[in-house]
């Protein structure tokens, strides 16, 4: 069977390709978004247990989403502005790394950031001064939006960097050992790469740059109800401006002839016709599985052959009996000892052992390693965001670990399980992959233990998801978090944009320009919606210009369920409704 009348079709409901379906549709589009999952919202999603509890999946904080940031005005562009409220963290240090005989707190505002610094690392006052200067002259040039729309605006970027340009093309480790910080120093100021997904020795300094820029510059957020708000209200523009949304909705494969997009054809069979198609599914699986290779470039097909993915964030989730009403509303990046901070070649091999697996350890052994000497980045969405009364019965929490991990199925117990094992969630019955799983999740409560003493005897309950469970709900390369990993050969000008070289085949999604995280993904859809339209959408939100029609959008109750509106969507569409025209459904 096959169906036509849409302008576009995005393929994935991640932020990234809802944010480019929800400008479509405000801009007349009729817009089609197809999701293989029950629930919209990709690594936004919330998901929750024993009707008690709740846990965000992916959003944990946001940068630059105070008055005037690239956020609210994102969202007020699409009349969502009511709707979306930020919650900041405390301004004093939304960020705290936690070590053995160390607390840094990471404040708003580069001044405080360089005293809390200074008084933490005595001794250390010139490399530390030098290091600040040179992330915040990086940092004060990035416009998140701007800057990687084209190579015009990255060129005027470098010349506003001025002398501390020279940094932009080294990975992150670079600067730390120039500045003359000490190994323990220079540990504590990279944990922060992990909310990138990624490790110091390959971490893009710019990359770096931004995320201080964000966070440290303009302060840190938390949306109100959690990251499924994100996508319900993206959703809700989609569907009330003449789009649908369908759930359960499994691309197999995306329709080209003549070196021109077609359409789309689901798992099933359907085919459903379009001129316009936005990927914002996995890159490689794009390019490899949803394309193919043979319908791109000689160039660009063996340049995805050899890209690399960020590494994959597993996610430990606790439901804890403490009550963490007075204690600081912060992420906390716990540090386990400072073993394997004598040098940097230490530090490297602690790396290389704990997540590259190349000595091909037992299982057991790596996991009981991995659980004693990893880093954890500990967050409280409880905390975060006290009038959320799904988050956890009252007095409880929920608190989750997060850190980066190897996709290795045989690091995990699951050796010779393949990606239809993984689809099938085959791997989840091996009694091997069970006990390692345990041992993870044992090692990472010890890093809510250093932050909120007790809490470890107070669980309720607890599961982790893995890289393969990232795999398998999310359609990731080896269950990478955050698409292409952010190496200075990845990153800025050399990463895709929202165009390809295929006609009507665009990009949303980490992947590209914008980069990774929450902000980056809903950039990246702003900015492909501006490329199918031949609009510059962003300069007309900026501007003022509310692009939806306010009238449109469904009232939301005040004990409005964002999971709930996620759900289930999208009933097939009737001969009937597809043949109607975007003048039709806005008469």
């Amino acid at each position: 069977m096959s169906t036509s009348g849409w302008d576009a079709i995005v393929v994935g409901s991640g932020l990234g390709g809802l944010s480019a379906a929800a400008h479509l549709a405000a801009t007349g589009q009729r817009t089609l978004v197809l999701e293989r999952y029950e629930v919209i919202g990709g690594s936004s999603h919330v998901f929750r247990r024993r009707g008690r509890w709740e846990a965000d999946c992916g959003v944990h904080y946001i940068g630059d989403c105070g008055p005037g940031g690239q956020l609210p005005t994102l969202f007020h562009g699409l009349g969502l502005d009511d709707r979306i409220q930020w919650l900041p963290l405390d301004t004093g240090g939304f960020d705290t790394i936690v070590g053995p005989d160390l607390q840094l707190r990471v404040p708003a505002g580069w001044d405080a950031y360089l005293e809390n610094l200074l008084a933490t690392f005595p001794g250390e006052e010139r490399a530390l001064r030098r290091f600040v200067a040179i992330m915040r002259r990086l940092g004060h040039g990035i416009d998140r939006s701007v800057t990687p729309s084209s190579r015009a605006a990255m060129l005027r970027y470098v010349r506003a960097c001025g002398p501390a340009a020279s940094w932009l093309a080294t990975p992150y480790i670079a600067v730390l050992a120039a500045c003359g910080l000490k190994p323990r120093t220079i540990m504590a100021l990279s944990v922060q790469c992990g909310a990138l997904a990624g490790i110091p020795q390959t971490m893009s300094t710019m990359a770096m740059a931004g995320f201080f820029q964000n966070f440290v510059g303009d302060g840190a957020y938390y949306p109100r109800g959690g990251g499924q708000m994100l996508s319900a209200a993206f959703a809700d523009v989609v569907q009330t401006h003449g789009g649908a949304v369908r759930t359960d909705a499994e691309v197999d494969r995306i329709l080209v002839e003549a070196g021109r997009v077609t359409g789309v054809r689901l798992a099933g069979g359907e085919e459903i016709r379009s001129p316009v198609v936005v990927s914002d599914a996995d890159i490689i699986r794009t390019y490899r599985d949803l394309v193919g290779y043979e319908h791109l470039p000689w160039s660009l097909a063996t340049r995805a052959k050899r890209w690399k993915m960020s590494w994959p964030l597993i996610n430990a989730v606790f439901g804890v009996e403490i009550d963490v009403t007075d204690t600081p509303n912060s992420n906390f990046y716990a540090i386990p000892s400072w073993d394997d901070t004598t040098s940097l070649l230490r530090m490297h091999r602690m790396t290389s052992q704990l997540l590259f697996g190349a000595d091909r350890r037992d299982p057991v052994d790596w996991a009981s390693d991995f659980a004693r000497r990893q880093v954890g980045f500990v967050q409280c969405s409880t905390r975060r965001d006290p009038h959320n009364t799904r988050s956890a019965p009252p007095g409880n929490a929920t608190i989750e670990v997060q850190t980066i991990a190897p996709s290795n199925l045989r690091l995990w117990g699951a050796d010779g399980i393949d990606g239809g094992g993984i689809a099938g969630g085959d791997y989840r019955r091996r009694d091997s992959y069970r006990e390692v799983k345990q041992i993870v999740t044992d090692g990472l409560l010890q890093r809510i233990e250093q932050v909120y003493p007790g809490a470890a005897g107070k669980v309720v309950w607890s599961e982790l998801g893995t890289p393969a469970t990232q795999e398998r709900f999310t359609h990731t390369s080896g269950g990478n978090a955050f698409g292409l990993a952010c190496r200075p050969s990845q990153y800025g000008p050399l990463r895709p944009g929202t165009t390809t070289p295929i006609a009507g085949l665009f990009l949303a999604g980490t992947s590209t320009a914008w980069g990774p995280g929450t902000e980056g993904a809903m950039l990246s859809g702003l900015h492909a919606a501006s490329a199918i339209t031949g609009r510059d959408l962003q300069s007309e939100i900026l501007a003022g210009t509310v692009l939806t029609d306010r009238a449109r959008l469904t009232d939301w109750p005040a004990d409005f369920d964002p999971l709930t509106a996620s759900r289930g969507l999208g009933r097939k569409q009737t001969a009937t409704d597809q043949a109607m025209t975007v003048q039709e459904r806005h008469a």
